[in-house]
């Protein structure tokens, strides 16, 4: 509720003597600022020259009556207005709120102290209920939606701004005239239907419709304008944008499960083929053709990781609204990728320490996770003998993956850019999009990923991923050190 002295109030009455007893009691009791009027022309003065939170006005005075004094402050003001009757002017009452007028009193209740109560109460709730319904309004009209009240019949009792400028008229002009007179028949029928059908489930319903190549999405909320007359409010916004984007994206998604299709069979398929018959030159070139027969393995082992990162490239896109966690074999997970490498890459030295046998929250993605950051540990790497070692740590909720490698390393002011969409360096071979694969499927996993120094020489990139809640609790550490020959093989 205002506080009391912030309100100011008017009084009018033509007598003097009620006017003053009235004043005193509001000032003295209530903390409330008075003006007084003992007439209409008073009362229009007073409102012109001061601010008003609320008008109190006798019924019956000699010259203008309390309603035709309400009328000539609506035209002007917006200000609430209570009326006092006498005993038995029920007939006055009914054509006061017919009007308008907010509150009506009988005058012999304000008389006494214990009732006057009753009209600071009624102040009170008149003045909080304009105040709440200016706010409405404005933002109503600052809203960037059509938003408008409809009858019944279609006609409109009241639209915002933005409606106005929609149709390029001015808000008076739209309020009483039908809906149909501004929209094309089957669309103002639809909206005028969809608000009955609000009114009759007296709730909120929403729905769509299009008007030639625009599209809208509509609100319709029942109300009830005074006389219990029944209306909807209506709010639309458009969204045609909204659709073609969503045409878009669908198109987009279309073009990728073909390219994911292409990748995963076509290509794959080819690249077998590929190495396989470098396979098979081995036993017909002489020392100088095995290093060309090498290169081809080299590059179509490469072309099946690219085709691997793009098939999960795509498959990590298809789930970027609703991914699926699951209870994941962590150290099954990486002792198979490292398996993969030793295959591929048979120069390399890959090590694995003694890992804890625990599950994290992920997906069969992990193992993409885990064969990019090797891929690129010996791909990127300019040793004579490259060498990865995998170790983890654990801690109550997580574990900790560090991939170790004896490369070049990677300087500070790469280590946050480098998992960026396309990120490689000046001399890289690769495309820069298996590391930012990398740290889209550790963010869907709810985990992190980032880059350290390892000694003497080389990178750790550190994956750290959440276990399951049924998981948590022993915590289990390797206790191998970090540098690249140290612990247990596997």
């Amino acid at each position: 509720m205002p506080r009391d002295e912030s309100l100011s109030i008017l009084l009018v009455d033509d007598s003097a003597f009620f006017l003053s007893l009235l004043a005193d009691k509001l000032e003295s009791q209530y903390r409330m600022t008075t003006m007084t009027a003992t007439n209409a022309a008073e009362a229009m003065v007073e409102l012109s020259e001061g601010s008003v939170d609320c008008i109190v006005s006798d019924y019956r005075m000699p010259e203008t009556t309390g309603l035709e004094l309400y009328e000539m402050v609506a035209d002007q003001y917006d200000v609430p207005f209570i009326l006092l009757t006498s005993e038995g002017d029920e007939e006055i009452a009914s054509r006061a709120i017919s009007m308008g007028i907010d509150e009506y009193l009988q005058k012999q209740s304000v008389r006494e102290d214990e009732p006057l109560k009753l009209l600071v109460n009624r102040i009170r709730t008149v003045v909080e209920q304009r105040r709440a319904q200016r706010k409405y309004e404005r933002l109503v009209d600052n809203s960037p939606d059509e938003i408008s009240q409809i009858s019944v019949d279609g006609k409109i009792l009241a639209a915002n701004e933005t409606m106005a400028t929609a149709f390029n008229v001015s808000q008076a002009e739209l309020v009483g005239q039908p809906l149909s007179a501004f929209l094309p028949d089957e669309v103002a029928s639809r909206r005028l239907e969809e608000g009955k059908r609000a009114i009759a489930a007296g709730s909120a319903v929403t729905f769509q419709d299009s008007i030639g190549v625009r599209h809208f999405h509509n609100i319709a909320v029942p109300l009830s304008t005074t006389g219990d007359v029944d209306s909807m409010q209506l709010v639309t916004r458009e969204i045609t944008l909204q659709k073609r984007n969503e045409r878009e994206l669908e198109q987009k998604s279309e073009k990728l499960a073909m390219i994911n299709r292409i990748v995963r069979h076509d290509i794959n398929n080819d690249v077998q083929l590929l190495t396989g018959w470098a396979d098979r030159l081995k036993d017909h070139v002489d020392e100088a053709g095995m290093d060309t027969v090498e290169r081809i393995e080299d590059t179509g082992n490469h072309i099946a990781e690219l085709t691997a990162i793009a098939r999960d490239f795509v498959e990590s896109l298809e789930d970027d609204t609703d991914i699926a966690l699951e209870r994941t074999d962590l150290s099954r997970t990486l002792e198979a990728e490292a398996n993969k490498k030793r295959t591929t890459y048979e120069d390399a030295k890959i090590v694995v320490d003694d890992l804890p046998r625990v599950e994290v929250r992920a997906n069969e993605l992990l193992a993409s996770v885990f064969g990019n950051l090797l891929s690129n540990a010996i791909r990127h790497n300019d040793s004579e003998q490259p060498e990865v070692r995998i170790r983890s740590k654990e801690t109550d909720t997580n574990v900790s993956v560090r991939v170790a490698d004896n490369g070049p390393g990677i300087r500070d002011d790469r280590k946050d850019s480098i998992f960026g969409k396309g990120s490689k360096g000046p001399e890289s071979p690769g495309t820069g999009v298996g590391l930012h694969l990398v740290a889209a499927l550790v963010d869907k996993f709810g985990g992190d990923v980032w880059i350290e120094d390892n000694e003497p020489h080389g990178a750790v990139f550190v994956v750290e991923l959440p276990k399951p809640p049924g998981n948590r609790g022993t915590v289990g550490t390797s206790t191998a050190g970090e540098g690249t020959d140290s612990g247990t093989a596997r």
